[in-house]
């Protein structure tokens, strides 16, 4: 049975995502993702995880599952960075804007 993998996709990037490669023994999988279930901050208000999953067993479909949830981990660390950077992107752009009308350097202005 091969590692599970995803591939990622946009205009400005590209990128793989092979859990051999990353992780190369089973014993860094686990079905407790890091980047699912309830938030630090809410355990610690007392909320309890009910959905928490079993832990993975060392059968090959046990293994499987333990590894697409660290690919899951994965991909929504990298998809997380990649929406900050977008977004402190998109700022910068606004507020680049937002100068050139405030100085009056505007390119719809019509001279009189």
């Amino acid at each position: 049975m091969s590692d599970p993998s995803a591939s990622y996709q946009s205009p400005s990037i590209s990128r793989q995502f092979h859990t051999a490669k990353d992780h190369p023994t089973q014993f860094q999988h686990s079905t407790n993702g890091l980047t699912t279930g309830p938030s630090q901050f809410v355990l610690e208000a007392g909320a309890i995880d009910r959905d928490m999953p079993s832990p993975g067993s060392n059968s090959p479909m046990g293994t499987l599952r333990a590894k697409v949830t660290t690919l899951q981990d994965d991909i929504n660390d990298f998809l997380t960075e990649r929406m900050g950077v977008e977004t402190v992107e998109k700022r910068g752009k606004e507020e680049e804007y937002e100068k050139k009308l405030l100085d009056g350097a505007d390119d719809d202005s019509e001279e009189e």
